[in-house]
C-alpha cells in the first residue's frame, strides 16, 4: 500500500448480510503498511487483527456496532478471510470463508446435513488467557464499609494462620442470598491527587470463601483461591463479578474522561507492560468495564521570548503577576489502558502498550 493511501477515510465492514449494506462510519486511520489479505489463525485475537488494518484498533468495535448482524465480534473463525478493497465509496474490509471470492459478504458454504460450529471456536477480542495472571483481584472500599463487614476469627485446626481449603471461623452481618465471599484485608488510603480527597480503601485481595454453614451472625466457611495466608480480623466483602472476560472489545468511555493515575500495583512509583493502576475516575464518570483509555504525560510549558508583549504583559510580568508570554502544549500519549474493575469513585486497569515507563503523575485520558 503506497502513502497516498494513508489517510482518513469511512471503513465499511460488511458481515453476513442477505445484501450489500453501506453505512458511514467515524473517521479511521488505514495503516500505511497494511496487507490486502489476512486469514484468520489460531491464537489471533479481534484486537490483533484489528491492529493489523487499522491505526487505532480501539475503533474497529465503532464499525461493528453499525451492522444490525453483529451482536458481537464473536463471529470471525480460524480460515476466516479479512481483505481491504477500494470501490467507488471507499475501502471496504470484508470477510469471506472457505475461500469464497465474495465482496462484502460472509459466504457460508452448505452440505445436505446440518453444520454446527461452537462459539468457542470463535477467536476471542482480547489474549485473556496471557493477560489474566496480571489482573488483580483488589477493591476500593470506604473505610465505614470494611468496617462493618464480617470478620476472621479463627479456623478449625486452631493456627494463627489459615491456607487454602481450610474451614475458619467469622462473625458479621452475612446477606441471606450471598454464599461467595472475597477475603480481603484493608490496605492504603487512596486519596484523589486533583481534589484531596479519599476516593476508597484499598481492600487488598487474599482469597475467596464459601459458605458452610451460618448459625445468626456467627458463619463457617471453606477458603479457596488463597494467594497469601490468612490472618485473624481479615474481612469478607461478596463479590461483585464486575469482571473484565474474553467477550469485552477494548472501547473508548462514552463520554470524555481525564484523570489521575493514583496507584501502580500496590505503592510502585514506576509501571510498566501488565501492571494495574488505580485511577481517581469511576461509575460516577460514566466508566464502564472494558474501556479503554490512554495515559498523557504532563503538559509541557515553554516561554515565549520571541514574540513581543504589549505594554501592559510587560508590566505584569515584571510585577509577577503574568506568565502570559508562557505557552502550553499537551504531553505524548504513550500508552493503553484496559478498564476491568469499576468503583464509584475509582476504577482498576491493566496497561495493554506502553512506549516507557508510567510514573504517577501521568494523565488518564480518552483515547
Amino acid at each position: 500500500m503506497t502513502n497516498s493511501l494513508k489517510k482518513f477515510l469511512p471503513v465499511f465492514l460488511l458481515l453476513q448480510a442477505v445484501s450489500l449494506m453501506a453505512f458511514s462510519a467515524d473517521q479511521v486511520q488505514i495503516r500505511d503498511d497494511a496487507p490486502d489479505r489476512y486469514e484468520v489463525v489460531v491464537g489471533d485475537t479481534l484486537w490483533d487483527i484489528s491492529g493489523r488494518f487499522l491505526e487505532d484498533p480501539w475503533l474497529w468495535p465503532e464499525v461493528w456496532e453499525l451492522n444490525p448482524q453483529i451482536e458481537n465480534p464473536h463471529l470471525i473463525y480460524p480460515g476466516d478471510v479479512i481483505a481491504l478493497v477500494y470501490s467507488a465509496d471507499g475501502p471496504m474490509l470484508t470477510l469471506t470463508r472457505g475461500g469464497a471470492e465474495t465482496t462484502g459478504l460472509r459466504t457460508i458454504r452448505l452440505s445436505p446435513q446440518v453444520r454446527r460450529e461452537p462459539m468457542s471456536s470463535a477467536i476471542p477480542a482480547i489474549p485473556l488467557d496471557q493477560i489474566s495472571a496480571f489482573l488483580k483481584g483488589t477493591i476500593i472500599v470506604s473505610e465505614t464499609e470494611l468496617e462493618n463487614s464480617p470478620y476472621l476469627l479463627g479456623n478449625r485446626s486452631g493456627t494463627l494462620l489459615s491456607e487454602n481449603n481450610e474451614e475458619v471461623f467469622a462473625k458479621g452481618s452475612w446477606d441471606d442470598e450471598i454464599n461467595e465471599y472475597n477475603i480481603v484485608r484493608g490496605g492504603q488510603i487512596y486519596t484523589d491527587p486533583e481534589s484531596g480527597a479519599i476516593v476508597g480503601l484499598e481492600g487488598k485481595h487474599i482469597g475467596t470463601a464459601t459458605i458452610v454453614n451460618r448459625d445468626g451472625s456467627n458463619a463457617t466457611l471453606l477458603t479457596a483461591n488463597v494467594e497469601e495466608e490468612i490472618r485473624k480480623g481479615d474481612r469478607f466483602i461478596a463479590s461483585s463479578g464486575s469482571r473484565i472476560d474474553s467477550n469485552y472489545f477494548p472501547r473508548p468511555p462514552s463520554s470524555s474522561i481525564e484523570g489521575r493515575i493514583i496507584d501502580i500495583s500496590s505503592g510502585r512509583t514506576v509501571g510498566n507492560l501488565y501492571d494495574t493502576i488505580v485511577i481517581n475516575r469511576g461509575s460516577k464518570n460514566r466508566l464502564r468495564v472494558g474501556n479503554l483509555l490512554a495515559l498523557q504525560k504532563p503538559d509541557i510549558e515553554i516561554e515565549d521570548d520571541i514574540g513581543k508583549a504589549t505594554l501592559g504583559q510587560q508590566v505584569k510580568q515584571s510585577l509577577g503577576f503574568s506568565n502570559d508570554n508562557v505557552e502550553t502544549f499537551s504531553g505524548e500519549k504513550y500508552a493503553t489502558v484496559l478498564i476491568y474493575r469499576v468503583f464509584e469513585d475509582a476504577s482498576l486497569g491493566i496497561i495493554l502498550s506502553a512506549d516507557q515507563a508510567v510514573r504517577l503523575e501521568d494523565r488518564v485520558v480518552t483515547p
